[in-house]
């Protein structure tokens, strides 16, 4: 397996990295593939508006796992993602997050990878919302949403955008037109679509900007440390100086599940993680995630992911 570990928010200085890292040469801003390691490519293209793109279409023959670590630049990246098996199952999705959280990415060897990256500035995005009416909740949701990880499920018209700009023409007229236009297409339906669920999840209580910064201390209280039991919710209460009934109604308005929901949410998405770094056994895992035991752990985490710890972990004997 191929492990690529960066935490760049520049895609020309993150392509030539990828590029090293797989031993690939970058010409006319495209990777290709070798034959001993693969097909298809990477691409680089550029746009005017200060916005980043990176186009994928490869299938590789060695496993890569791509871990983006904690940036101190606060940037957002918007991921079409769309994986086609050896069983020729396709799956797609769309991913939201912000480059001062860690995450990975697990592309596997002999698994088709068709991809869109786009890369957004903080300045870009606040620029982006000013003049939306729409804008200052969108703002607000994605500043306080942490960690801020959103999916949601690829439909026909995110593929049509994202086929029309992986499969471009080079030399094609108006190519700099049509993709600042994808791009763009691709960024009002997912902002758009955002903006009605917040609407959806909040429409039933108002909440004032104490009452959500009070939430946030509590988010952090509950994610500090998972190694420990989370808080009582009495605790986390007088953290937020409410009461235990108001606390549980707007925590779950802000964050969509209630407060041992999110906790556990969390904890899990550690764990895989940790496990997907291949730098901790599942023993080790379970362990500094506070498991009183193994089969336990395994428990929580199959019915998490629907696939037992031991098949992304590295052997206990390593």
């Amino acid at each position: 397996m191929i492990k690529i570990e960066y935490n760049l928010t520049a895609y020309e200085e993150m392509f030539r990295y990828f590029a090293k890292c797989l031993k690939l040469k970058v010409t006319d801003h495209t990777i290709h593939f070798t034959p001993e390691k693969g097909s298809g490519f990477m691409k680089l293209l550029s746009l005017l508006n200060g916005l980043q793109l990176m186009v994928y279409d490869y299938t590789t023959f060695d496993s890569i796992l791509f871990h983006r670590k904690k940036s101190d630049s606060e940037f957002y990246v918007l991921r079409l993602d769309e994986v086609r098996g050896e069983d020729g199952v396709t799956k797609g999705s769309v991913f939201f997050g912000k480059t001062t959280q860690e995450w990975f990415y697990m592309a596997s060897a002999n698994v088709h990878i068709l991809q869109v990256n786009i890369i957004i500035s903080k300045g870009w995005l606040d620029e982006y919302f000013e003049d939306e009416d729409a804008g200052e909740k969108l703002a607000s949701h994605i500043a306080f949403k942490s960690p801020l990880v959103i999916y949601e499920v690829m439909d026909t018209e995110y593929k049509r955008l994202m086929n029309e700009l992986v499969y471009i023409q080079a030399g094609k007229h108006f190519e700099q037109m049509i993709v600042q236009n994808r791009v763009l297409l691709i960024l009002e339906r997912f902002f758009a679509r955002l903006h009605k669920n917040i609407e959806q999840q909040n429409y039933k209580v108002r909440i004032s900007s104490n009452e959500l910064r009070a939430i946030k201390d509590v988010e952090h209280e509950l994610l500090k440390d998972f190694s420990e039991p989370p808080a009582a919710i009495a605790q986390l209460a007088r953290i937020a100086a409410m009461s235990p009934s108001k606390l549980k109604i707007l925590f779950k308005e802000v964050f969509g599940i209630p407060v041992n929901q999110y906790y556990q949410k969390h904890r899990m998405n550690k764990a895989k993680a940790m496990l997907l770094s291949k730098r901790h056994s599942v023993r080790e895992t379970a362990n500094a995630l506070g498991f009183a035991s193994v089969s336990s752990f395994n428990k929580t985490f199959y019915k998490a992911f629907e696939q037992f710890p031991a098949e992304i972990a590295i052997p206990e004997n390593k």
